[in-house]
Order: structure tokens, then C-alpha cells, then sequence
């Protein structure tokens, strides 16, 4: 089948307006011409900045979702924390549980919120502390018998539905922990935790005005909600929801108000509660629309701009090529009458020729100059191939147009394989890496073709039936058009660094075991054989939990330091009444490990006295803690304020003489407003100058 023929009328009038158009006109024919591609580039790239934006509010959605269910488990795990401390109490086993109740009276206050309750193995309530006294305590609610059972079934702390406590009149939910008697379940012992304690959680989130949060229980109700509008605690969620809660991610549904809402789930570890972030399509559309528009105003801006500059540069072009009139009769030279552009060519072309003389001149050095190299090279080479042999490692190189890879002996040696038996194709490799890695290691060769970059790790399976550890390094190289060539790289053994990284890691876990069981123990001994009511007593036991304190810090920081803040306000809060009686600020510091233990003490006994005889002794005092970085020293700043007048101690205590041993240049104040004290410590990093501020001691 013959193509079909322009007509030769049609190419000769094209050929004929073209020919009449002028060096400018050309010009600006050709900035047009290239111009349309960049109009559908810009166009491309409005709809992916669109898509970009969509993208990125469903992440905050996620991101968002993720935080708060982190903090929803952080609010769960410190009931959970104060329920098993209760549980190991030798009182809770005794058949008259008017010790206990007394601990637990004393436990309650300390907490700030919720009470305790115990049951035994039928759901019969023992104790509550909220309750009547003299008044039936009766039986577990439904929630809180299905809570118990599930306790005793997984011998682990469980987490119940919301429900309506029948002695305090609030929706709760309880933290259950079992408590067994000879190997069978003997009580229940169970902390209720209000729900507003998780609206007060959501408030302090500061998210977008237009977003919704909430937090629903197992069965679909609500435990909190923000904005509340029309919702109260206990209602069932919407329908929607209800069916998309199990689901991890973003989903789309109408919301209880009846609005479109694209929503993010996320799941707390501790609880069979979901955690969901939301926006109305609408306002979802509106920010997207934002974007689109934004980008469009500029692009429009930015041709505009770019047609005029085109414009102008092509006449500054064609103004001196129009008066250039060549009329030479030998290529190459000029005659006197030419214009001063054909002259100063003819003289460019002349030093050329002078050029290209003096290159061929270098170039014969240069012919001799490889020669010398070559012969270098074969013998680096071989010193390579030493050093590859005797430091483990193999050299590889894959062919992107053929596919297949080229290994060194030493690199068969490491796969154990016999030198020249690799066949070099993709899938052999593969199949060489041990099963559980291969998938990570096909994503990372994969990415590496995008990234240009390789650096990954598995394990492979030795005929002898070790395994041995590979760690890969390589680059993608390209030529002048920008076309993959080929990736060369290096395999390296690194089993006995894994192994030495496997034996530190469990040593330190194991140190960091030890050391938790050891302060646990002297808790334990402290409660048991010291006098409860004497006050040295509590101090003692107080900084016992402040030692514990930084210690379970340090290891959940893999021992790399703890967070200033962080430790400030993990020390404050057991003394502070309430959420506001705390306030740091000052850049993000990571105290070292060999300081942390001092510091946390030197904050305890100022919180400590700030409860005694300060600030916090008041509902209405605060405490406001500063600090800033000096040339190797921190400077810390303690403000008390609200408080009755500060007096110096009439003796020095432990407190006192900690300080003076512990800091440098300590300067205290006592006035009518509360203690001011300023002090500084040595050798900290500074590790961002990000700044903290406002930050609750709860």
C-alpha cells in the first residue's frame, strides 16, 4: 500500500512563503516551534504539581493519624506502667483489701485522674475508689467483664470499649491486669481512664482548622471527637467509618454530618481503637484548586515573558545579519569591499587553521602519553586484583544493553562458586541471595537503574550451609547522550562486622535488662522494708523513679542520649498538679549519656523542693525553664513564680549539696515572686537549633 503524496502545489507554496520570509521572521518561526513543547511541559507540570498536592494531603492525613495513635499508646502506656506496679503489690492478695485501698487512694491523687477498681475472677467488684462507701459495689460492666475475661485469657494488660462507669456517672475506659494465684486467675486489678483525658489529647495536636479527629473503640463509638459538632461521647460513628475502621490508610465516606470526607485510619498498638484524621472533600478540593491556579497565573506569566525576550533577541540577531552582503568569489577569502563581520570570519578561520595544526601536534604527544598509561594500568591492575583478594571483596560489571553481568573471580569465590561458573544472568544472581532477602535486594538493584546509585546488603546461602553477608557498592555510568552503559561495582564480606554489631547490640540489651531489674528490685525492697509514711523514705523512692526514669530514656534512645526537653519535663511532671505549671524553651539538645543520670537528678530535687516549699505547692504556680548554649557550656535558667515568697533553706540538704557538686556557677535567688536559679554544665552538643517552647510537664 502506497503513502499517501503531498501534492506538489502545496510543498512548493510552503516553500515559497517560507523563502520569503526574512532572518528575524525565521528566527521567531523557530522560537515559536520551540516554544510548543514547553507550553505542554508547563502543562504537564501544573497537573503534576495538582497530583502532588493531593498526594501530599493524604500523607498529612496519614502522618497525622500515625502521630496521634503514638500518642493515644503513650497515654495508654502509662496506665498500663501504673497498673502493673499496682498489681505486684503483696496488699492486692490479701483477703481484706483495706491496705490496698489506702495505696490505691494514695496512687489516685498521684495520677491526677482515674481510679482504681478490683474484681475477682466473676467480674465482682472488691474495690472502687470512687465509690460510695457502704454502698453494694455490685458487678463489671459488660465492657469491663469482656475487658477482664480477654485479660486472663492472654495473661497481658487489655484495654477496654468506652462504657458508663456505674459509681461515676462518666464514660470511661478501663487498663485490665490479671493477676494470677497459683496459676489460676484470682483478681482483676483495673485503672479507669476518662475520656476526656483523649480530648484533651486531640486538642493539644494543633491541626488544620478544617480537618476532623476522632477516636472511636472497638464497637464503632466514639471515645473523643474535634471538632465535636453534633457528636457525643459513646454515639456510634458514622456508617461509613464503622465500615472503613479496620482499614489501615485513607478511605472516603460521608461523614455523621453528612459531608464527603477523605479520611486516614491508624491503629494504637495497646487497644483495638482507631484513630482517624479527615477533611471535607470540599475543602480537600479547594487546596488543590489553590495549587493549580497559583502555578497557572505563573506559568502564563513566565511565556510571556519568554515570547517578548525571544522577540528582542531575535531582532538583535537579524539587525547586523541583514547588512552583511558576502560577495566573495572564493570561499574562504574576502575582498576589501566585504563588511567588517565577513573579514573578521575570514581571520577566525585562519587562526583555526593554525589551531588544528597545534592539535594534531598535541595529539601525537598524546598517542605516546597513552601508551605510558596503558602500561601503567596493567600493572595497577594487577595490584587491584592483590588487594581485592586479600581485603575480600569482588568486582562486577553489568551490561545495560545486553543484560549480562560480568563477575571477578573473587566475587565467585564470595557466592561460593567455582571461578568462571557464574552464566551472568540476572535471575542466576538472584537466585544466590538468600530467599528472605531477595525481595529487597531486586527493589535496590532496580532503584539503583533510577537513582544512578547502588548500596545495599543480603545474605547468601553457602554450599557448606553458612551464610555469609555481602554488602554491594556500585554506579551507573553513561555516555554523552545521557543512555545507561553499563553499572560496575564492588561485593564485599562483611559477615565478621555483622557479626561483631549482633554481639554488641545483645550485650547492650542484655546490660540494659540488668540494670532495670536491679533499680526495679530496689524499688521493691524500699516499699517493703522502709517505714511508708517517713518523708526521707519517699525522697528516696521518688529518685529511685527518676533514675528509672532516665534509664528507660537512655534505652529507647538506643543509649545515644536523651532529648533536654524531654528529660525536663519527664522529672517535673510526677510534682506538677497540672498540665500548664510547666514551661520549657530553648534549642533541640541531646545530652550525652555521661551526663544525662546527673542532670535528671540535679531537676528531680528542684521539682521535689518546688512541690515542698515552691511553686508548685499551689495550683496556681509555674515554673518556666530555660536554657541556651554558651562556648562548651550550657546555661540553664529555673523561674519559679505564683507561688508563696521563697526563703533559704536554715540547712543545706541533699538537694543543696547535689546542686553545688553537680553544676558550676550556680546563683539562686529567694524574693516575694519564688526561687530564680541560674546555673551551667558543661561539655553538651547542641544538635539542632530548632527552638522548644511551651512544652506540659504531662
Amino acid at each position: 500500500m502506497r503513502e499517501p503524496e503531498i501534492p506538489r502545489g502545496v510543498f512548493a507554496t510552503l516553500q515559497r512563503s517560507y523563502g520569503v520570509l526574512s532572518i528575524k521572521g525565521r528566527l521567531l518561526l523557530l522560537a515559536g516551534i520551540l516554544f510548543l513543547p514547553c507550553v505542554g511541559l508547563i502543562a504537564y507540570v501544573i497537573a503534576s504539581m495538582a497530583q502532588s498536592a493531593d498526594d501530599s494531603i493524604r500523607r498529612g492525613l496519614s502522618y497525622a493519624a500515625q502521630t496521634i495513635s503514638g500518642a493515644v499508646d503513650a497515654e495508654l502506656r502509662r496506665y498500663i506502667v501504673l497498673a502493673e506496679v499496682l498489681a505486684k503489690s503483696p496488699d492486692l492478695s490479701a483477703a481484706d483489701l483495706t491496705a490496698f485501698e489506702a495505696e490505691a487512694h494514695r496512687v489516685g491523687v498521684v495520677s491526677g485522674e482515674g481510679w482504681i477498681i478490683v474484681s475477682d475472677a466473676d467480674g465482682r467488684l472488691l474495690l472502687n475508689t470512687v465509690a460510695t462507701p457502704g454502698k453494694p459495689l455490685g458487678e463489671r460492666t459488660p465492657e469491663g467483664r469482656r475487658s477482664q475475661e480477654l485479660a486472663f485469657q492472654s495473661g497481658r494488660p487489655s484495654i477496654s470499649d468506652i462504657f458508663t462507669g456505674p459509681s461515676s456517672g462518666e464514660w470511661v475506659a478501663t487498663v485490665d491486669v490479671p493477676i494470677f494465684k497459683d496459676g489460676k486467675p484470682f483478681r482483676c486489678l483495673s485503672i479507669a481512664m476518662p475520656a476526656a483525658n483523649y480530648t484533651r489529647l486531640l486538642a493539644q495536636q494543633q491541626l488544620p482548622a478544617d480537618w476532623l479527629v476522632g477516636i472511636i473503640d472497638g464497637q464503632g463509638r466514639y471515645i473523643s471527637r474535634i471538632p465535636k459538632n453534633a457528636t457525643t461521647t459513646g454515639q456510634p460513628a458514622s456508617a461509613g467509618w464503622r465500615a472503613n475502621a479496620k482499614v489501615a490508610g485513607v478511605s472516603e465516606f460521608p461523614s455523621i454530618e453528612g459531608d464527603r470526607v477523605i479520611n486516614a485510619n491508624a491503629h494504637p498498638q495497646l487497644s483495638a481503637w482507631t484513630v482517624g484524621v479527615g477533611i471535607k472533600q470540599a475543602a480537600f478540593a479547594q487546596a488543590i484548586s489553590s495549587t493549580v491556579k497559583t502555578a497557572t497565573i505563573a506559568a502564563t506569566t513566565i511565556c510571556g515573558l519568554a515570547l517578548l525576550l525571544a522577540a528582542a533577541i531575535g531582532t538583535s540577531i537579524a539587525r547586523p545579519l541583514g547588512r552583511i552582503a558576502v560577495r566573495s568569489s572564493i570561499p574562504g577569502e574576502a575582498e576589501p569591499s566585504d563588511p567588517p563581520e565577513v573579514r573578521a570570519l575570514n581571520a577566525r578561520l585562519a587562526a583555526a587553521a593554525e589551531a588544528q595544526a597545534e592539535s594534531a601536534r598535541i595529539l601525537q604527544d598524546n598517542f605516546r602519553l597513552l601508551a605510558k598509561a596503558r602500561d601503567d594500568a596493567s600493572r595497577s591492575a594487577e595490584q587491584l586484583k592483590l588487594a581485592a583478594k586479600y581485603g575480600r571483596l569482588g568486582t562486577f560489571i553489568w551490561d545495560g544493553k545486553s543484560g549480562a553481568s560480568h563477575w571477578s573471580d573473587e566475587i565467585e569465590e564470595l557466592y561460593g562458586l567455582e571461578p568462571g561458573s557464574f552464566p551472568g544472568r540476572y535471575q542466576d544472581w538472584l537466585a544466590l541471595v538468600h530467599p528472605e532477602d531477595q525481595a529487597h535486594a531486586d527493589r535496590d538493584n532496580k532503584q539503583a537503574l533510577v537513582t544512578g546509585e547502588l548500596k545495599s546488603e543480603w545474605r547468601v546461602p553457602l554450599p557448606d550451609g553458612s551464610i555469609r553477608w555481602i554488602e554491594a557498592r556500585a554506579r551507573m555510568l553513561h555516555d554523552e547522550g545521557g543512555s545507561d552503559l553499563q553499572m560496575i561495582g564492588v561485593n564485599i564480606d562483611v559477615t565478621a562486622a555483622k557479626e561483631a554489631d549482633r554481639k554488641r547490640e545483645l550485650l547492650v540489651h542484655e546490660l540494659a535488662h540488668r540494670v532495670k531489674n536491679s533499680l526495679a528490685v530496689v524499688q521493691s525492697l524500699a516499699h517493703q522494708l522502709l517505714p511508708r509514711h517517713d518523708a526521707k523514705v519517699r525522697d528516696f523512692i521518688s529518685r529511685l523513679h527518676a533514675l528509672a526514669t532516665v534509664h528507660t530514656s537512655l534505652a529507647e534512645n538506643d543509649w545515644q542520649g536523651a532529648d533536654l526537653a524531654a528529660l525536663i519535663a519527664s522529672q517535673v511532671a510526677p510534682f506538677a498538679s497540672a498540665p500548664d505549671q510547666l514551661a520549657v524553651s530553648g534549642p533541640t539538645i541531646l545530652v550525652p549519656v555521661e551526663l544525662t543520670t546527673q542532670l535528671a537528678l540535679v531537676i528531680h530535687e528542684m521539682a521535689c523542693n518546688a512541690s515542698k516549699y515552691g511553686a508548685l505547692t499551689t495550683p496556681s504556680g509555674h515554673i518556666d525553664v530555660s536554657w541556651s548554649r554558651g562556648p562548651d557550656v550550657l546555661l540553664v535558667r529555673w523561674q519559679e513564680s505564683g507561688g508563696p515568697p521563697a526563703r533559704e533553706p536554715p540547712v543545706v540538704g541533699f538537694g543543696s549539696r547535689l546542686l553545688t557538686r553537680t553544676v558550676r556557677h550556680l546563683q539562686r535567688s529567694f524574693d516575694e515572686r519564688g526561687l530564680t536559679c541560674q546555673f551551667e554544665l558543661p561539655w553538651l552538643e547542641v544538635s539542632s537549633e530548632t527552638s522548644v517552647v511551651a512544652v506540659d510537664a504531662t
